[in-house]
């Protein structure tokens, strides 16, 4: 296997640095296909950034048919700056980037990179984020919609058998995972954990689904149980609520809730407390994610929900 100009040889794990990427590389002792795994494209989304750092100590490669590369922090900046979604170097939000641009800024180059370099590579692409300092989440796979059709059933297969409670239908282009599908990569993206914390349970569950799509694609034959998630609902319809501009932000229901059309689902107030936005539901549906700080920006999202009815256009 070759990333870059790094050469990883049969039953060798290694570090790598290629342009901006720095990862760890598993080449398995037999042949199969490629799965990348990535994860601190935000900096506070801790349950995915954890969870590929233990990977990285636990493969083998002498187990493996294939291959595992593992990016454990893309936006190192974000992560030990402690900061929401961006980078505090360019202020942009690497997951928004897509396609990057070699001459562009940090971000842009973080992009461009693991297009050049980690897109050629791989058969499969698992994206790790989850509920960042500013938000609280149910765990949620988001596929792609508008891809086509074989690489739509085939993500939603595979996300159908993890253990998140949702799998939304995303019609996304710019992000690190939807964009290497509009390439014609199959890939997903996996959200678990909340408000920029992580658990040893969020942890030791997210770990086994990156096992169990190892066993689905063959790079592993650990006898992982693969079979479909029955409690598992998928969103076809969805909707992002946004801030009309800066202000505080005062929500009434949580993630899980079931909200009916026409529910107040939170205000927007001024500081001074005047009520300046009233976010009310455009139709029935779950709360699959929601801002829980205080002080919001303008265009940030406030609350994500969604229903299992006909196709919707997600921008996540």
């Amino acid at each position: 296997m070759k990333i870059g100009e790094v050469f990883i040889n049969k039953g060798e794990k290694k570090k790598f640095k290629t342009g901006q990427i720095r990862g760890v590389a598993f080449c398995g002792k037999n042949e199969g296909k490629a799965l990348l795994i990535t994860a601190g494209v935000h900096g506070g989304e801790y349950v995915g950034i954890e969870t590929a750092m233990r990977l990285i100590n636990e493969l083998e490669t002498n187990k493996m048919f294939g291959n595992v590369v593992i990016c454990p922090v893309l936006n190192t900046d974000g992560f030990y700056n402690g900061v929401k979604q961006i980078s505090t170097i360019d202020g942009k939000n690497l997951n928004r980037e897509f396609p990057g641009n070699e001459n562009g800024t940090i971000s842009q180059k973080i992009a461009f990179d693991i297009e050049k370099y980690l897109y050629p590579i791989a058969d499969f692409i698992v994206d790790l984020h989850g509920g960042d300092i500013n938000e609280k989440l149910t765990p949620i796979i988001f596929f792609p919609y508008a891809s086509g059709e074989d690489i739509k059933i085939y993500v939603r297969d595979i996300a159908s058998r993890m253990s998140v409670d949702f799998r939304v239908g995303s019609y996304a282009e710019n992000g690190l995972y939807s964009y290497a599908t509009k390439k014609g990569i199959p890939a997903m993206l996996y959200e678990r954990g909340a408000h920029g914390m992580w658990s040893e349970e969020d942890v030791l569950t997210e770990k086994e689904d990156m096992y169990k799509l190892m066993e689905i694609l063959g790079i592993i034959k650990e006898g992982y149980d693969i079979d479909i998630n029955l409690n598992q609902r998928e969103i076809t319809k969805a909707e992002y609520e946004q801030a009309d501009s800066d202000g505080c932000w005062y929500p009434y229901f949580t993630n899980g809730d079931e909200i009916k059309k026409g529910e107040l689902l939170g205000v927007l107030k001024s500081i001074d407390g005047e009520i300046i936005q009233r976010v009310e539901a455009k139709f029935d549906a779950s709360v699959l994610y929601y801002t829980l700080s205080l002080g919001v920006r303008k265009n940030d999202t406030l609350m994500a929900y969604g229903c299992e009815k006909t196709n919707h256009l997600t921008k996540f």
